[in-house]
């Protein structure tokens, strides 16, 4: 069988892969005799100067292309993307399993793939890692990583994961780490399992890591109204937050002292849930673990109050709906109050509850199409509508219950915009699209 390479999708005009009669189809099977799995793999050999590109065309046999690519030329090409590798623990929380059927089916996949770690920020286990792809990591230097620990007791994390053996975390975290890969670790907190004197020993043996071992997220588990997980598991509780707030100040406290960084960090869920105070700004240091709800809501109000101090020009004729779910809608509607007061505009907010996941689900990023469609139908919008941009998928563009904004749209008769992915997007919307 031919050895496979990866696809070329398109050549731009003028380029010199153009130049070098390179086509959509070829396949590229090594970079200076090193294969080519992936776009991550080629983008680490084009760096070079000078490359010799192994190259096979439809039909025909592999040849040899020796390219100059010094003073920062490039190849302009554009490759297929990779085939996400999945993952085979069967954690107890899994939420895939806790989704509806109906959801859009790129959420149906259980990856646990380094590369998406990298770019994107996506949680691995490393449960599934073997040694060539650690010693892949450490050589092309794909850092940070995000690791999903749960648990530092080897018995305890093989039965949170759903193994049948101890997969031999510190070991590879020490691998990593002393390759010079920055790791960003969570921890999925669950009543009753890996809280308490647990979460102490877990937190306390990734600080040893450090600073390999950039941080820790403390996230609550989530419970949908499917799966067996809701059954077999308790739900947290605002009471369970605020003891899980107590428990980890004074380890917090300790390790501003220590290392001037709050190190292990709780989610936004934690405080609002507990009725507590977000925490200030520095508490957060770098935002690492924001995409993990950890201070997201108060960049968010950073940004947002930011952001209005930039603006001069009234919007008296601006008239329309925010949406969002229930942990973020009490800090959404103070900033829209502030900002109907300052700019003379007409901003409602309104709060969705999630039917399609459940009740317990109140994060804006897990509403579907059904639920805006469900609370806004036959009421008085304005002449728009915002949904939250985390709801919207940054692949494909659909909601949750793959439904798109445009059909959203059609069923409440008025256009439909995603937030943006940041705030000055949002205040464009706002002062210059609408």
């Amino acid at each position: 069988m031919a050895r496979s390479g990866i696809k070329i999708l398109e050549v731009e005009p003028g380029s010199i892969g153009q130049e070098l009669g390179l086509s959509p189809g070829d396949e590229i099977l090594s970079v200076n005799g090193h294969p080519i799995p992936d776009e991550l793999a080629l983008k680490f050999h084009l760096a070079d100067d000078l490359v010799e590109i192994e190259l096979r065309k439809p039909g025909e046999a592999a040849e040899c292309l020796e390219i100059d690519l010094s003073e920062g030329r490039r190849l302009g090409i554009r490759v297929e993307d990779f085939r996400t590798r999945t993952c085979n623990n069967d954690c107890v929380f899994c939420f895939i399993k806790q989704l509806p059927a109906e959801v859009r089916p790129t959420l149906k996949v259980k990856d646990d793939d380094y590369r998406l770690s990298f770019l994107h920020g996506n949680y691995i286990t490393l449960t599934n890692l073997p040694e060539q792809e650690l010693t892949r990591i450490i050589e092309q230097r794909l850092s940070p990583l995000y690791v999903s620990v749960h648990a530092t007791e080897p018995e305890l994390r093989t039965r949170v994961m759903g193994r049948r053996k101890p997969d031999d975390l510190d070991r590879k975290m020490r691998r990593l780490i002393g390759g010079g890969i920055t790791l960003h670790t969570q921890i999925v907190l669950m009543p009753g399992i890996n809280d308490g004197e647990h979460l102490e020993q877990s937190v306390f043996d990734l600080y040893g890591y450090y600073p390999g071992v950039n941080s820790v997220a403390i996230v609550p588990l989530g419970l949908s109204d499917h799966g067996t997980a809701r059954e077999a598991l308790e739900p947290v509780t605002p009471d369970y937050c605020l003891n899980v707030i107590r428990q980890t100040a004074p380890w917090q406290n300790q390790f501003r002292k220590s290392i001037v960084r709050t190190f292990a960090y709780l989610a936004d869920e934690f405080y609002i849930q507990g009725g507590e105070a977000l925490p200030e700004t520095s508490t957060y240091d770098d935002f690492a673990q924001i995409e993990d709800g950890i201070g997201m809501v108060r960049k968010f109000i950073n940004e947002f109050e930011a952001e209005s101090g930039r603006r001069r020009r009234k919007l008296p004729g601006l008239r329309g709906t925010l949406a969002t779910a229930r942990l973020f809608y009490p800090y959404l509607a103070e900033c829209i109050r502030s900002f109907n007061g300052r700019f003379g505009s007409s901003l409602e907010v309104c709060l969705i509850e999630n039917r399609f996941m459940g009740k317990n689900i109140t994060v804006a990023g897990l509403l579907a199409g059904v639920d805006f469609a469900a609370a806004l139908e036959n009421r008085n919008l304005g002449d728009f509508l915002i949904i939250p941009n985390e709801a919207v998928s940054r692949i494909d563009g659909f909601l949750l219950d793959d439904m798109s904004p445009a059909v959203l749209s059609q069923r409440l008769g008025i256009p439909v915009h995603p937030s943006g992915p940041t705030m000055k997007e949002f205040f464009t919307l706002l002062f210059d699209r609408l």
